[in-house]
């Protein structure tokens, strides 16, 4: 056990690369006898069923080497296209490599009848070439901040930083209490909260534990890690009762965008996250981040699913934002004192004791 683990990197590279080198050889012995030989002969044929079998192959291995040999998990769209793209690249200078090995020996040196054999030892050549490119180039793993480190570690994927003079500032005094100005930073937090099975008839997010108190308990591992660094920094977690816009904030940090049921909607977890944010007088280079790109805000789609799927229909088309005339489903599950009638009728209807997440 204690081998496996010390070598484990290695053991499932080599079963990863066994597997790529069985698609790499079936495909190339497929293409090579019973695919191309009636429209290809001699050096094109080999390149052809060479190249085909390392599309195959690489496609297989980036798979493979992604989630089971350097545990690469996220699955963000930059990260995957430029792990991809350094993949291919690499594995495009190890594939031409392979190319000319295989001209060079089957070939220009006519050893064609041990095709299958000198195909078999330049490709364990190439998979060790492989390995060591995809570990100090591909997958990589950067230096990371400590910071960024522990909002990893709390499951805190999506989060960016930026100015405060960005941010629609709501409640000024807050500011002014804590004593943050216009110099100061804000980095933003998604904070998934979507379990595996919620009641059907009760909100997702009132069926994990309360956002205030995690987000209680998230303040504190932050503030505390600040402070042993930074003793004389100001620092500061807010969540719900905010200084600022909370969700245009998400949006100018390019971390989802604004649908048209008023809710931030992320690439990954849908509208399924809580906003949080800190707001601080470091800087984004102390606290090992960058300010995020200033670029135009994503902008909603407008395709119509949100008020498709309103059951109180309050929803507007476009861009009006929400029909102030009918009320939403979640806000009358929370309403306090009397329902009228049709509050009522609309709660046995849906069947909603908490919240709508339609």
């Amino acid at each position: 056990m204690n081998f496996f683990k010390k070598y484990k990197k290695l053991i499932s590279y080599t079963i990863c690369g066994v597997l790529a080198t069985l698609v790499d050889l079936g495909t190339y012995w497929l293409f090579y006898n019973l695919v191309l030989p009636s429209v290809l002969s001699g050096g094109f044929l080999t390149t052809a069923s060479n190249i085909i079998a390392w599309i195959f192959s690489v496609a297989f291995a980036f798979i493979t080497n992604k989630l089971f040999v350097f545990n690469s998990r996220s699955f963000r769209p930059m990260v995957i296209i430029s792990e991809a793209f350094s993949f291919v690249i690499a594995r495009l200078g190890t594939g031409l490599l392979n190319t000319g090995l295989m001209l060079l020996l089957v070939d220009f040196l006519s050893l064609k009848e041990y095709n299958l054999l000198i195909k078999l030892i330049v490709t364990i050549t190439i998979v060790i070439l492989n390995f060591i490119l995809s570990e100090f180039l591909v997958f990589r793993k950067k230096r990371m901040h400590r910071f960024a480190k522990l909002l990893y570690a709390l499951g805190i994927e999506y989060h960016a930083c930026v100015p405060l003079s960005r941010c629609k500032v709501v409640k000024s005094y807050l500011l002014e209490k804590n004593g943050f100005d216009e110099s100061s930073n804000v980095v933003m937090m998604l904070i998934p909260y979507k379990p595996r099975k919620a009641p059907k008839n009760l909100t997702a997010y009132a069926s994990v534990k309360d956002y205030h108190l995690y987000v209680d308990k998230l303040s504190k591992r932050l503030e505390a890690h600040i402070s042993k660094r930074y003793p004389n920094a100001k620092f500061k977690v807010f969540a719900d009762h905010s200084p600022i816009d909370e969700v245009h904030a998400a949006c100018i940090s390019g971390l989802g965008f604004m649908g048209d049921n008023g809710l931030l909607i992320n690439e990954k977890y849908s509208s399924f996250v809580f906003l949080a944010e800190c707001i601080t007088n470091l800087t984004p280079k102390q606290l090992g981040l960058t300010y995020a790109k200033e670029e135009p805000m994503k902008e909603c789609l407008h395709c119509g699913a949100c008020k498709k799927a309103c059951p109180t229909g309050c929803i507007a088309p476009r861009d009006e934002g929400i029909d102030k005339k009918r009320v939403c489903l979640s806000a009358i599950t929370q309403k306090k004192g009397e329902l009228t009638d049709e509050e009522k009728e609309l709660i046995l209807k849906n069947g909603s004791v908490w919240g709508c997440e339609a």
